[in-house]
């Protein structure tokens, strides 16, 4: 499994944004601390959303953050940052979002597996709950591979 690979680094715990932009700004950090991803692929990320509205909002309270890999992308990574208050998106039924999670993909295909992975969990309505209350990063992570 992909996601066994995530550690509590990869995980940022009620972290608080003063609007949707700044949300994706902190949850991108640490993949650029890290060099998976490059400053442009945080701006494009933002940018997609003003052209094209919050589609990455894919469920109530959750939003798969991503831009094209040409944006900047250095490896395939993932990221997860619950926030408190949770940020209004401008996406209807599905605001507020209390969980970004921030994929980098060097390619269209090489994340694939990593989103059927993912899928599991965010289909399961109790296991997100507890993840968008998990207590700390290792408790998410706990949660997430349970």
């Amino acid at each position: 499994m992909l996601l066994e690979k995530i550690t509590a680094e990869d995980v940022q715990i009620a972290l608080s944004a003063a609007d949707w932009e700044d949300a994706i700004r902190k949850a991108a950090a640490p993949l650029a601390a890290q060099g998976a991803i490059e400053q442009s692929y945080v701006e494009g990320m933002i940018e997609s959303v003003h052209k094209n509205g919050p589609y990455f909002v894919l469920a109530k309270g959750l939003a798969l953050a991503h831009a094209r890999p040409e944006c900047g992308a250095n490896r395939l990574a993932l990221n997860f940052t619950t926030f408190d208050p949770p940020v209004s998106f401008g996406a209807g039924d599905n605001d507020p979002v209390r969980l970004i999670i921030t994929l980098a993909a060097t390619d269209p295909d090489s994340h694939i597996d990593l989103l059927g992975e993912l899928a599991e969990v965010l289909m399961d309505d109790t296991r997100m709950q507890q993840l968008f209350d998990a207590p700390s990063p290792d408790a998410f992570r706990a949660l997430l591979l349970a």
